[in-house]
């Protein structure tokens, strides 16, 4: 989804932003990976046999974050304060991200041929989810909303998705193991919007961030890094989630990100990347804790 782009930086003349490789956001790759790995990893644990749709899938959803993330930056045309080589990288990144969107979509049409219509709505609501990050008038990255649906789109539906490719099937098993993973996707666009806030509020672009205040939004933060670990102490608790304790150790990862909230805009721009670092951390832990109780 391209929720988890939208990194706007406090300079709109030319700037690594609008370059292949800033539009690109390598850190945000992280939950294309992280998701479909993981509902691959819980249909491959619960016997699914066909293994190279494993890695079909993990290939169409990579495409489909890098699709968003080069689209994403279309909305910031309309700022008369942008140059001309900077327009020009905007509509060629938009171009090439519609180029690699078809080619998901052709995977994934590939995909429902396997398993049919369920996967085909599947399909739908992603696309159209994707597109209304920041197109039309749906825009909901505008609206706020943006956080919330990124839950859905880039956690819940996407693992879910990822698992019934390979399986055929959906429980619940996978929707509650699907919820911290979820939840650190929303944290990493929370990262974004945090990062950005000054400079999405004076371009009048109105995330939640913006809307409920850059101090709300830190404590947004915390709530769902707590969240997180509440969750998988509960997993564990209910024979869900193998081990815990391993997953404890990867807080350490969050003293970077967590000490820079509190920094001024100009320090505050590694906070995106940290944060996409604990979750590489951390989605990595949860992989490992969930494949060692394997005989």
């Amino acid at each position: 989804m391209g929720s988890i782009a939208g990194c706007n930086l406090v300079l709109y003349p030319m700037n690594n932003k609008y370059t292949f490789v800033g539009a690109l956001r390598p850190f945000s790759l992280v939950v294309a990976v992280a998701t479909c790995g993981l509902g691959v990893s819980l249909a491959l644990i619960d016997n699914a046999d066909e293994h190279w749709l494993a890695w079909l899938v993990l290939l169409t959803g990579l495409l489909l974050q890098i699709a968003v993330n080069l689209v994403n930056d279309a909305p910031d045309l309309v700022n008369s304060e942008l140059d001309q080589l900077s327009r020009q990288n905007i509509l060629r990144n938009q171009k090439i991200g519609w180029i690699i969107m078809l080619l998901a979509v052709m995977l994934g049409l590939y995909m429902v041929s396997i398993r049919g219509w369920p996967l085909l709505l599947l399909g739908m609501v992603g696309v159209a989810g994707a597109w209304g990050y920041t197109g039309g008038k749906v825009n909901y990255k505008q609206r706020g909303l943006g956080i919330v649906l990124v839950f859905l789109l880039m956690g819940v539906l996407l693992i879910g998705g990822s698992y019934y490719v390979l399986s055929g099937l959906y429980t619940w098993r996978v929707f509650w193991l699907s919820l911290p993973f979820s939840l650190l996707s929303s944290l990493l666009l929370l990262s974004n919007e945090l990062r950005d806030y000054e400079s999405d509020r004076d371009a009048g672009i109105r995330t939640l961030i913006v809307r409920i205040g850059y101090h709300s939004g830190v404590k947004l933060y915390y709530l769902l890094i707590s969240l997180v670990y509440l969750i998988c102490a509960m997993l564990y608790w209910a024979g869900m989630l193998p081990g815990f304790f391993m997953l404890l150790i990867t807080s350490l990862a969050l003293v970077g990100p967590l000490n820079l909230l509190d920094s001024p805009t100009t320090q505050r721009q590694r906070l995106t990347p940290l944060t996409g670092r604990f979750y590489l951390l951390f989605g990595a832990t949860y992989l490992a804790t969930l494949w060692m109780d394997l005989p």
